[in-house]
């Protein structure tokens, strides 16, 4: 392994640290101190945070060992197969759960943006908890397909500590294609909902939705430049591993420390709005103020 590579996997171990910290201090903020106020267009958007959460901590572990893997605890990692396997699939299997709950809110932003009163009038019957049982029901088709279907083998040494030698070629092969064409409908989606608010839609949006919205474009954004375009430069380049190291991981988690700080950005920001109270007088309203402190 090159230099390069060593010290781009040195310095990405920060990346879900710094992330980490981030969407920790967000939820604190929503649900703790409160100093967010919570609406409920974005309860998909906090499940997503969690989430978030969740993948930075289990990437923080896959980037140590890949960071001992240029080691001497190299021949460790590569007798103990299960040991390794046990932290590097399963970022890949959230992975995929992160990128169906992204599609939903995708969808869930465009149908918003193009038919808004059927929209209102019926998401309401759907519960955000059904969306994430939904969601977390697809972690058994991905757990069959790793071991039912691949059969990956966790007794069998390694021969290097890439996700295609841990999770095995097969698998790897799947996780690769089914979250291309997820990410390739999010952006699709997202790129429908910018037409339509940017060049159509000439209604004023409350400040939640605008948050919204903004939110998903975010999503969008960083899953095309960290999640949808490394995977195609490794194709073009097999032996990308010896240079750069883990790169879909580095970009990755490049992407939650860039995703991270511009959502705090967003979620933090106040949106003005005019507001006419009971007894008809007109202010103007932040977002974090509630109504009835005008009425």
């Amino acid at each position: 392994m090159y230099q390069s590579a060593i010290i781009i996997n040195t310095i990405a171990i920060s990346f879900p640290v710094v992330s980490m910290i981030v969407y920790g201090r967000l939820l604190l903020m929503i649900f703790w101190f409160k100093t967010i106020q919570k609406s409920p267009e974005l309860y998909l958007f906090y499940c997503k945070f969690v989430f978030d959460l969740v993948i930075c901590f289990l990437s923080f572990i896959k980037m140590i060992i890949y960071g001992l893997s240029m080691t001497s605890w190299a021949d460790f990692l590569l007798t103990n197969h299960w040991l390794t396997f046990t932290f590097v699939w399963p970022v890949s299997s959230f992975s995929t759960l992160r990128a169906i709950l992204v599609l939903l809110i995708a969808m869930d932003r465009t149908c918003a943006t193009y038919i808004p009163i059927k929209f209102f009038k019926y998401r309401k019957l759907i519960p955000t908890s059904f969306i994430i049982g939904l969601v977390l029901s697809y972690s058994i088709i991905d757990t069959s397909v790793a071991f039912l279907i691949c059969q990956v083998d966790l007794s069998t040494p390694t021969g290097c500590v890439s996700a295609q030698c841990i999770n095995g070629a097969c698998y790897q092969r799947y996780w690769l294609v089914f979250s291309q064409i997820l990410y390739a409908m999010i952006i699709a989606l997202t790129v429908l909902m910018c037409l339509k608010i940017f060049f159509w839609n000439k209604a004023s949006l409350s400040g939640d939705l605008k948050r919204a919205n903004r939110l998903a474009m975010i999503n969008a954004f960083i899953l095309f430049i960290f999640n949808f375009l490394p995977p195609i430069a490794n194709s073009v380049f097999s032996n990308y591993f010896e240079y750069v190291g883990a790169m879909n991981s580095v970009c990755q988690t490049l992407g939650f420390v860039v995703e991270s700080w511009l959502t705090s950005v967003s979620m933090r920001q106040k949106y003005r709005v005019t507001v006419v109270t009971s007894s008809g007088k007109v202010v103007q309203k932040s977002t974090e103020k509630k109504l009835s402190e005008y009425k």
